[in-house]
């Protein structure tokens, strides 16, 4: 139905799953079964296509459904286990790395909460302004990033994406948002592949510098980069063209999730431990996004719940049980 698709699908001989930990064992099973039915081969895992999977399990698990581990394709399949162990973000700070990973597994001692208190600030008045703040949901992500926006005194302008539905009857999601508000200081993310090759693709960070009527410059990668309007298109199962959107590629990122940020490196940043939401692993997740103990700033409201919080870590008796072997 989708010809360039399956063409990819028939072409692949390796096929790499980052972030494992993230996908479900039922939509493991369902790409499996749409990869054999394309390549016409049943009796081997993805049709014949060699899968690497990387991640972590004591990171941040699927959203919904069991652990990928659970899917009985990968039981039967899954076979070769390889655990890595050398640390690369925390490689010059060797306590840093040794207390998240007490985090991680979910042994926390006093030493290690004494550790995490030294970074611990009640309020945040006092930090910089620049350093990316870390949240759980996404309500708390956009409060911030308007807060943000009023701070800042200049002039802003409205960028409203255009777009074409030729059919009511199917949904539309577009990553290009609807309508984005920006002003020259603002910190944005690129959501949309504009240039892999030069490192401008969804997820890239950076600061806007200069706002035309159709067009935003962008200090992204030490480089000032014009981010113009794309077109983005949906299409249904016969290849046409059911919606499209034509608007501005990016999005404010003062602040994001902690699943946003997950497998990324910062050089600072503040994690907002007041929000209830937060499960076991985002607190090892959040963390380790920086590479020493100095570039992190761990913000709630009263100290001692922090303390309660760390000696509440648990860890998936599942994920125990998968690394049992292997730790």
């Amino acid at each position: 139905m989708h010809p360039d698709i399956k063409k990819t699908w028939l072409e692949t001989d390796v096929l790499i799953i980052d972030e494992i930990s993230m996908i479900n064992a039922s939509t493991f099973d369902l790409l499996h079964s749409i990869a054999c039915e394309i390549r016409q081969c049943y009796d081997e895992l993805f049709g014949g296509i060699q899968v690497i999977a990387c991640g972590d399990f004591f990171q941040l698990p699927p959203v919904s459904g069991q652990f990928v581990f659970k899917s009985q394709i990968w039981l039967h399949y899954m076979t070769e286990v390889l655990v890595l162990t050398q640390c690369f973000r925390q490689k010059d700070d060797e306590q840093f790395f040794g207390a998240l990973n007490d985090l991680r597994v979910g042994q926390v001692s006093d030493k290690t909460i004494n550790y995490f208190m030294t970074r611990c600030f009640e309020k945040d008045e006092n930090l910089n302004s620049k350093y990316t703040r870390l949240f759980f949901r996404n309500i708390e992500v956009d409060v911030y990033n308007n807060q943000k926006m009023e701070t800042i005194k200049q002039e802003g302008y409205w960028f409203y994406a255009k777009d074409v539905i030729k059919n009511r009857n199917i949904p539309c999601s577009f990553q290009i948002p609807a309508a984005v508000y920006l002003k020259i200081g603002a910190i944005v993310m690129l959501v949309r592949n504009i240039n892999v090759e030069e490192g401008l693709c969804n997820g890239t960070i950076g600061t806007v510098i200069l706002i035309e009527s159709n067009a935003v410059w962008v200090m992204m990668n030490k480089k000032e980069v014009k981010i113009e309007c794309v077109k983005e298109e949906i299409l249904d199962c016969s290849h046409t063209v059911v919606g499209s959107r034509f608007g501005l590629p990016l999005k404010l990122a003062f602040s994001f999730t902690v699943h946003k940020a997950q497998g990324s490196t910062m050089n600072k940043a503040v994690v907002q431990f007041n929000s209830k939401a937060f499960i076991n692993s985002l607190y090892y997740v959040s963390l380790s996004r920086v590479c020493n103990i100095n570039d992190i700033f761990i913000i709630i409201n009263n100290k001692f719940n922090l303390r309660t919080l760390f000696k509440s870590i648990t860890v998936d008796s599942d994920v125990l049980e998968f690394y049992k072997e292997y730790m």
